[in-house]
């Protein structure tokens, strides 16, 4: 027996509150996914010297700012994030979380999604590809950077404690469900 609960009651307000964080989750994964696909066009410029959207063509003297390794990682990265953060919307509406557990995987993805959006664009643009704060085999030390390294490892967390969330709110949905005899 299914109980529906009524307005204004707890039930109905966290029944609220996981409505907006799965939408919160849906609309900012859609922007972090609409900037890696706009991160294409600096991919395809970078690999063409040139600006190039037919019928323009703009030739850039010095080359197109960034890397054609650096392009494609903010491209597919992007798409990856934002797509990550709406799959966790998606199965908030499985699993039963409570309310500090959504509010943990609701607004640590929207953190791991502008995060990475910000450290993947820094690295592009970084000596050192963002990968430490200092100077290392792939170049010297700046402030893109060491901001983008930072921003990027400040996501580590976040990133593993919301889908360690999601992932025991399944298993202990999953061992509710499961049946009293073996086998079936």
């Amino acid at each position: 027996m299914v109980t529906i609960p009524g307005p204004g009651s707890a039930a109905d307000t966290l029944t609220h509150r996981a409505a907006q964080g799965r939408l919160r989750l849906f609309m900012h994964g859609a922007i972090i996914t609409v900037i890696g696909l706009l991160s294409g066009f600096g991919f395809l410029f970078q690999i063409l010297d040139s600006v190039s959207v037919w019928p323009l063509v703009i030739e850039l003297e010095g080359g197109f700012p960034g890397s054609e390794r650096g392009w494609r990682l903010a491209h597919v990265a992007g798409i990856s994030n934002g797509l990550m953060m709406i799959i966790a919307g998606l199965a908030l509406v499985h699993i039963d979380a409570g309310r500090r557990a959504q509010a943990w995987v609701v607004w640590g993805m929207v953190y791991t999604g502008w995060a990475n959006t910000l450290f993947f664009h820094m690295g592009n643009f970084s000596s050192n590809r963002a990968l430490t704060a200092g100077t290392s085999k792939l170049g010297e030390a700046d402030l893109m950077g060491a901001v983008g390294y930072v921003i990027g490892a400040s996501t580590i967390p976040f990133t593993l404690t919301a889908m360690a969330v999601i992932g025991y709110c399944a298993y202990k949905k999953l061992k509710e469900q499961a049946p009293a005899y073996p086998g079936a």
